[in-house]
């Protein structure tokens, strides 16, 4: 068992012990005692019967993360949703800049969304112009986002026109960082069930990776960023030959260093 499955299931709203193996197939025991190295680690306070988020010490939700380089990523929003077409089906990833892409479309007459994330659900729920299809599966709450076997099963049957892609960290060739397993997987379906894949991801998050797991981008794709984008950053992702570069001016002030999606 890896601790950060069993923390992002702590997380996610999953405390008892007996709902933690449950959930993640193993022992009672196995959870205690990743429970027990956890709590030493300071990422969860243990309860009567099992465990709760550490005050600090689990990420930021999705509300919380829309309002870290807000400016940035609602240029980026724009310029990512002026790729969309009125008779588009759109795959939209869970996320901050999603939703505020997710934000934009409500006003359009015509697209089809499939999403797989509760901010892009949100704003889109009321929007009479917009088809919106939710995948199934379980809901990592504190992302926002929707994972698991059945969110597969409806992604293994579209085929969308553009999937717009979050990310918590971006290396040129090696991918989008995310910080499990499960999100991961729903990524790389994400983009293998569009014919346009867009990646969009504020400044702050290219050339980082700070979790352990990747979803490969399988051919070429576009990235929308900011323009707080370094040089170095703008040739790196210039020379990679799968990589089409577009920069949306940032209006507002500096970008915070090492935000999350």
């Amino acid at each position: 068992m890896r601790h950060q499955e069993l923390l992002d299931a702590v997380v996610d709203g999953v405390h008892r012990v007996e709902d933690l193996a449950r959930a993640l197939g193993i022992s009672p025991s196995t959870v205690r005692r990743g429970l027990t190295e956890l709590e030493q680690a300071g990422k969860i306070v243990r309860t009567h019967g099992g465990a709760v988020p550490s005050p600090g010490g689990g990420e930021l939700s999705w509300a919380q993360k829309s309002q870290r380089n807000a400016a940035a990523k609602r240029r980026i929003a724009a310029l990512a949703a002026d790729l969309v077409e009125d008779d588009h089906v759109v795959l939209l990833d869970a996320g901050s800049t999603t939703t505020f892409i997710a934000e934009r479309l409500a006003a359009r007459s015509g697209p089809t969304v499939v999403t797989s994330g509760l901010g892009p659900m949100t704003a889109l729920h009321d929007a009479e112009g917009v088809e919106l299809i939710v995948v199934g599966g379980r809901v990592r709450r504190r992302r926002g986002s929707i994972v698991g076997d059945y969110a597969r099963g409806v992604l293994d049957r579209v085929t969308a026109d553009i999937a717009f892609i979050g990310a918590d960290g971006l290396l040129p060739g090696r991918g989008v960082n995310c910080p499990s397993p499960e999100l991961a997987a729903v990524k790389e379906l994400q983009m293998r069930s569009a014919r346009e894949v867009v990646v969009v991801a504020d400044s702050s998050k290219l050339h980082t990776g700070e979790h352990p797991y990747w979803a490969v981008v399988p051919g070429p794709h576009v990235l929308v960023t900011d323009d707080g984008i370094s040089d170095e950053d703008a040739r790196a992702f210039d020379a990679d030959p799968s990589c089409r570069l577009r920069v949306a001016a940032t209006a507002g002030g500096p970008i915070t260093p090492a935000a999350t999606d």
